[in-house]
């Protein structure tokens, strides 16, 4: 049941140092990096795999047939899409079985072994799928994933099938086209690709936003420390006035509070976006 934790990252901010510091301590972690960041691998737990070590021919061609759909910057975009193309390349060349991919901002909070035994229990590949009530969000996460040889092959080639034959473009152009008619922000980018390999039915996947049990506690994994949406849908927990969740510490766990009142252990802390800066402050705190 051990299964490392991976990171892919290129450049060398703080917060990313804190980010792998507090992974390893309970997991070994992998961190697919550039040069500005090879010296992590000397933390103990920790394994600097040159990202430049991962190439393969599949990426080479996705890349010559990207094309950008979403409003932001597109080296941005394709390297978001290019991580599972070197995680793919990771198992191989290591013989994996499955990893755990993790986000540069994200904290999973304990050991996996236990977790990755629940998950096995009905399913061989997680991670978060977001419930919405517009049908254009289409948003699946592998800031938290439980990640297999399997689940790599099924998004490359949905990649070609999307970018290079373009057999499945209908998946995606009712999206295109309600954000450019509509002048929504956002657009097409890795993760409507994850929505889709679910919804799909091209993969089984299980939702880590979903409720399960440890300990014979309600667990779950966070999608983004700012966000409500949870196991019940868009409006499941509770946000504090600066509009993080209410994070409860004890006994050297961690707690999201729903909107009932509910306790829900975090196996994970997502600090996407400007909530970066809290890293440090929310896990030594809980607060």
């Amino acid at each position: 049941m051990s299964v490392p934790i991976v990171i892919l990252h290129i450049g060398n901010q703080p917060y990313f140092k804190n980010t792998v510091l507090l992974n390893a301590q309970h997991n070994k972690v992998i961190v697919i990096g550039d040069d500005s960041n090879k010296d992590i691998g000397s933390i103990k737990n920790v394994e600097h795999v040159p990202i430049g070590s991962l190439g393969s021919e599949e990426l080479e061609t996705f890349r010559k047939h990207f094309v950008n759909y979403s409003g932001n910057n597109a080296n941005y975009e394709f390297i978001c899409f290019a991580r599972v193309f070197y995680v793919k390349s990771l198992l191989e060349r290591k013989g994996l079985d499955a990893v755990f991919h993790t986000d540069s901002d994200c904290i999973v909070l304990q050991e996996l072994a236990p977790v990755v035994q629940e998950i096995r229990k009905t399913h061989t590949v997680a991670y978060s799928l977001e419930q919405n009530s517009n049908p254009h969000h289409m948003v699946g996460s592998i800031h938290n994933g439980l990640l297999t040889l399997e689940f790599c092959n099924k998004f490359v080639q949905l990649c070609s099938d999307i970018y290079i034959t373009k057999t499945k473009m209908h998946l995606i152009q009712p999206k295109i086209n309600y954000h450019r008619d509509n002048k929504v922000p956002g657009g097409i980018c890795d993760m409507t690709l994850y929505y889709l390999l679910a919804k799909e039915k091209l993969l089984e996947v299980l939702d880590l936003n979903q409720l399960m049990t440890l300990e014979g506690v309600p667990s779950a994994f966070d999608h983004t420390v700012f966000c409500t949406s949870g196991y019940k849908g868009e409006t499941t927990y509770a946000l504090q006035p600066n509009t993080m969740k209410q994070i409860e510490k004890k006994d050297g766990h961690y707690f999201f509070v729903d909107l009932e009142g509910r306790r829900v252990r975090a196996l994970s802390l997502h600090f996407q976006g400007h909530s970066k800066p809290h890293i440090l402050r929310v896990y030594k705190s809980g607060n």
